[in-house]
């Protein structure tokens, strides 16, 4: 595969070119981020081909999440001749398999690949909640099964996280996952919500949520970091691109 080559600059991106890989499936990524994109950035996008995962058989749904690879490096190879100065990468679960070193060598792996900064979904919430004073005990809404959920949770904890609460919506296939209403997806913060929680945690990059962060936030009074908003964040200040971003919660915005 060839490199990406430096990041280059252009008539619309005068100060950084964003590029952001999703699942071939993914309607809300692409829109969630277009929306955070601060004036001088351009944001460009390439899809990824999936496997089909089970729902129902759990032990084979859990198998897909630890085994499958999907096309993440022929679509690297698409995106990169347009030469952005960070790729974002917009599919979460991935991210999430093993511990942190695990997670870590797979990121370091893909920047020698392509030679500039690709952020993986599971760093940069890690990088959002030492953002927000690291609050320990969190709590986790997903589109998952139970077994997406475990996976999850045993990352988190083996980053020395305590899990209080995690709620799974149970998503019928990727496309389901961008049809959840506003409503359900409110009501499954409230099934998270309980005292000793210091902070929400959303993954699940077609979960439509990042325009909800400001209202969460206000319900609950306390930080949410969501997955598409802290990747985006966190690729903007990688390069360097520090811009408040409005509407959507106290980690853009702060």
């Amino acid at each position: 595969m060839s490199s990406v080559q430096p990041g280059s600059l252009d008539a619309l991106a005068s100060r950084a070119k964003i590029g952001i890989i999703v699942p071939a499936t993914n309607s809300v990524v692409q829109p969630e981020m277009d929306a955070m994109r601060p004036r001088g950035v351009t944001n460009h996008v390439s899809r990824m081909l999936l496997p089909k995962r089970p729902y129902d058989d759990m032990k084979l749904y859990r198998q897909a999440l630890e085994n499958e690879k999907g096309n993440l490096e022929e679509a690297l190879n698409q995106l990169s001749p347009c030469e952005p100065h960070v790729i974002a990468h917009g599919h979460s679960i991935h991210s999430f398999r093993g511990n942190l070193d695990f997670a870590q060598t797979e990121a370091k792996r893909l920047e020698d690949l392509i030679g500039i900064p690709f952020i993986t979904p599971s760093l940069a919430i890690l990088a959002g909640l030492k953002a927000v004073g690291n609050p320990k005990r969190i709590a986790v809404l997903t589109p998952y099964w139970p077994p997406a959920d475990s996976l999850i949770q045993e990352f988190f904890v083996s980053c020395g996280y305590n899990v209080v609460a995690m709620h799974g919506l149970k998503a019928k296939g990727p496309t389901a996952v961008a049809q959840f209403s506003s409503l359900e997806i409110m009501q499954g913060f409230r099934t998270l919500q309980t005292p000793d929680v210091e902070a929400f945690i959303h993954v699940g990059t077609n979960l439509a949520v990042s325009f909800m962060t400001p209202q969460i936030e206000a319900e609950f009074g306390k930080p949410l970091i969501g997955v598409n908003t802290a990747t985006y964040w966190w690729a903007l200040r990688r390069i360097g691109v520090k811009d408040s971003l409005p509407g959507f919660g106290i980690l853009t915005e702060q």
